[in-house]
Formats: structure tokens, sequence, C-alpha cells
């Protein structure tokens, strides 16, 4: 068994290019000193060995070579055949993000995030700790080894009443603005409802991220916040950073210094439970609209209604992709109406007296757990036991029965896709098929569609432009379609195309509040 390690790491600048010159041939590790691109890490072992393995089998180290003589990495392993007790790798920044996968190595402007566990190594209690350069500061303070440490400029750092805000300078001021204010404000929000965490919490705001997702947050067992932008892509979606953050914070009370038994299987609680809490707060807090607040929510029931469909419940249909986020705000929702209406509460104190106990149990908190602190008879059973069939006019009656009131309003892209794809599910006999809804350019897809092959752009449909008059179309589509009359598409390169309409065109259902109990908690 191997002795306790220590890990020194340091960003690679040229201070450190030095060293690694002098011991290595010049080539590319002078290159990677220069560009500053990523991480030198040292290795000390109190004991040699001819093999040493990571303990965290899924960070991705492809990116990572070892700059020592005569040791390779491999599937996981440093190996050679001599015994070592010292060794150096070099780390570039992860090629990509990958869902469920914390990044080994980011870039925030010339910072550097590294996920501690990945540097761990199998068997041996292993310590992280930096080298830093005149001007350079690394967070956090404790036991960076145990989740996502950064190393930096120390003007990067922005020292807060509640924690540390990281941004680097090629972090656009708005950016900054967007990121400083739902941070601080929810912080101090969670703290108040839920009890202060044991951890100054860190907020590391990036650009920097390789993609291919706009925008993701992590956060570790550190209380670090990676939350990584790709580019300028926020700009698009600047109303989204606001609750994007408050969710990302609510981790670090419901995902985080607590054990979450059920993290994998139903990830809808604590995933659900952080994007209804973000919205919560930030309404309360007049971060959101009510409005805003209430079009949230209708999606995530709009989406767990696509997700679920009329088929009984299926548990995995709640572990990946949409549905953990949109389902599991629908549950909280519930639960919150109800508590509210019962006057034991609300989905904060449902939070805090199941994290309180959890905080003590050997086992932490669950699904079982959350469940137990329902109302009798909750509509969240009608979700996740009840029959498929019958699931949302169930539902839909019991939040009437907690005052709220949905009308089916289908928005314009939604009546433009539903028509198009109907026709196109009659016309096209093989093969994948569908439309790009270009800004002035509508152009049709599929290889096998009869009259509508070609890829065809098209200007009218039934005489009404589909991108600007989508609910007329809709409309007169349905029509053509009851008396089984064929729908008539006009072509930008003048053709009138002819397209069989022999099934029925149902109105698509999308439910919008239109009233419900305020979402705000009152003191």
């Amino acid at each position: 068994m191997l002795k306790p390690l220590a890990v020194a790491l340091g960003l690679s600048l040229a201070v450190l290019a030095v060293d690694a010159v002098a011991q290595e041939a010049p080539s590319a590790q002078a290159a990677a000193a220069r560009d500053g691109e990523g991480l030198i890490v040292r290795y000390r072992l109190s004991e040699p060995a001819t093999r040493v393995a990571f303990s965290d089998k899924d960070t991705i180290r492809d990116r990572w070579t070892v700059a020592t003589p005569g040791l390779t990495l491999a599937e996981g392993a440093i190996t050679a055949d001599q015994p070592f007790d010292a060794f150096e790798l070099r780390l570039l920044p992860d090629a990509a993000e990958v869902d469920r996968i914390y990044m080994g190595l980011s870039r925030a402007g010339d910072g550097r995030v590294v996920y501690g566990p990945g540097l761990m190594i199998e068997g041996v209690e292993t310590t992280l700790s930096f080298d830093l350069a005149a001007g350079e500061a690394a967070l956090p303070d404790d036991h960076p080894i145990e989740g996502y440490a950064w190393v930096g400029p120390a003007a990067d750092v922005d020292a807060g009443d509640h924690g540390d805000l990281v941004t680097g300078a090629n972090v656009a001021p708005e950016l900054v603005a967007a990121l400083h204010a739902p941070f601080a404000a929810s912080l101090e929000f969670y703290s108040a409802h839920l009890g202060a965490g044991n951890l100054r919490p860190t907020l590391i705001g990036s650009v920097d991220s390789p993609g291919p997702a706009m925008f993701r947050g992590d956060v570790t067992d550190t209380g670090v916040i990676s939350a990584r932008f790709l580019g300028d892509v926020w700009r698009q979606e600047i109303e989204a950073v606001v609750p994007f953050i408050w969710h990302e914070t609510f981790h670090l009370w419901n995902g985080h210094g607590i054990e979450n038994r059920d993290g994998d299987d139903a990830p809808w609680l604590h995933e659900g439970g952080a994007d209804y809490a973000a919205v919560v707060g930030a309404v309360t807090a007049g971060a959101m609209s009510v409005e805003a607040g209430r079009d949230r929510i209708a999606r995530s029931l709009n989406g767990c209604r696509r997700v679920l469909g009329d088929r009984d419940f299926d548990p995995a249909r709640l572990r990946s992709g949409n549905g953990p986020y949109a389902c599991g705000v629908l549950i909280q929702w519930l639960a919150d109406l109800e508590a509210r209406q019962a006057g034991t509460g609300d989905v904060f104190t449902l939070w805090k007296t199941m994290l309180d106990a959890g905080r003590v149990s050997p086992t932490g908190y669950g699904v079982s757990d959350f469940r137990a602190l329902l109302q009798p008879d909750s509509a969240v059973g009608v979700l996740l036991d009840g029959p498929g069939a019958t699931r949302w006019a169930t539902v839909r009656d019991r939040l009437s029965d907690l005052g709220v009131t949905l009308v089916n309003r289908p928005d314009d892209q939604t009546l433009r896709g539903t028509a198009l794809m109907h026709i196109a599910q009659i016309n096209c006999r093989t093969g994948s098929y569908g439309f790009y809804d270009n800004p002035g350019a509508l152009k049709l897809d599929g290889a096998d569609c009869g009259v509508l092959s070609g890829e065809p752009i098209i200007d009218t449909i039934e005489g009404f432009d589909p991108q600007q008059a989508s609910r007329a179309m809709f409309d007169a589509i349905q029509a053509r379609c009851a008396d089984g009359l064929p729908v008539r598409y006009a072509a930008r390169d003048g053709r009138t195309l002819e397209a069989v309409c022999d099934q029925p065109l149902a109105e698509p259902e999308v439910w919008v509040i239109e009233h419900a109990p305020e979402i705000a908690l009152r003191d």
C-alpha cells in the first residue's frame, strides 16, 4: 500500500517552462510553456512504485501527457519498467464538454480550473497544493483535491460578502454583472431559507467553453461552481443567465456536502429541485418577473407531458435529457402548491426538513424522504404512480383544485411545426423528413416525400406565409385535411405543390398558466 501522496500544481507560464526545458527536450514542453495553455502537475510518492492508477475513472485524460522519461500514461494509470517515486504530468484543457462528466481541466481567461478528484491516486491519500507565482491566487483555500479548484491571476477574484466571484479579463462587464447579482442574491436567499452552508462558495464564470453546449454549469464538493459559456453566445440568452446561476447555487445545498442516494436513479429530485428553487428564489428577489416565472413552469409542464406522454410511468424516462428537469419542476410545483394551500409551509420548508435530516442520516436523503413529506394524496402520486391514460387529465384537475387555471394556447412555432410534420408524415414514405425554419426561407427536408421532395423553399401554404401567419396557415390546412383535400404549397421557384392530406389535423396542446397562486415567498 502506498502512503500519502502530495501533488504540486501550477500554471504552465514562463517560470515553470524554465524547469521543464531544463529537464526535458525543449520541443513540445517549451511550446506549452510559452502559450500558457495548460497546467504542469508534479507528483511525489512516499514509496516507489511501478504502477499508480487514477481513482476517478470518468475523467477524460486524452490531453494529458507524462513529461517524465520512461513513464507511460495509458488506460487511467502511470506505469514504468523501473520503480519511480516522482513524475510530472502536463495537462491541456479538455477538447469538449461531455454530458454528466466533470471537465478535467478547463480555461477561465488566464486562469485554469482543474478537477481535483481526477488527480487522485487509487488507494492513496492524495493532497493538492499550488505553486503560486507573484500576482497569482488559488481557490478554494481548503481541500482543493475534493472538487474543482482554480488557479490564476489574483486580480480575477472579486471577494463578496457570501462568496467569491472569479471572472477573467476576457469576460464582458455585462456578463460579470449578470453573474454577480444572482450569485450574491441566491446565496443570501438560500442561506435564509435553508440555513448557512459550511463552505465559502466560489463562482467561476468563463467564456472559454470548448462546446458544444452553449452554456453549462457544475458544482463540486469544494463549494466551487464552474459556469462555462461558449464565447459570446450568452448574449443571445442573457435572460437565461439569472435562473442558470440560481439553479447551480442551489446545488450547494441539495447536491454537495450531503449524500443524495438517488442522484443517479432519480435525478429529477435534485435537478428539478434546483430548477424550481431558482424560479421561486429569483421571483421572490425581484430578479425575475412573475410572468417569466410562470412561463418557465409552463414550459416544464409541457415538457414533462412530452416526455411521459400517456404511457404508464417508466423511471428511465426521468434519468436523462430534459425529463429530470421538466418533470422535476412540475413535481416541485405540485408539492409547493399543496404545502401552501395546507398551511404547512412551502417547498423550502420541505427541503430544509429533508436536508437537515439527511445531514445526520448515514444514508443521506432521497426520493422516499421527499415523498414522505408531501401532503396526503399528493398529486405527485398521480404523476408517478397513476395510469398513464388518465395522468394529464387528472393532473389538470388537481392543479385546478390548487387554484391554477390552464388554457391551451399553442404558439406560432408549435402550430407551424405540427402542421408541417403532419403533412410530411402522410407524404414521406421512407427516410427522415422535416424542415429548416430559416428566417424568410422555410425549406422542406425529405428525399422520398412525393411532390414535397427536393428541399423546396416555401413562400406560402394555402396562401399564408408559414412563418408570419402560422395560425391562419394551420386553420387553413386543418380545414383542407378535414375534407380530404390536397394542401397547396407555393414554392419560391414558382411551382405549386399539392400534397396529400387524408387524415385530420388535431390542434396541438400547449398549456399556458392563465392564473395561479403567487410564486414568490412572503414573510
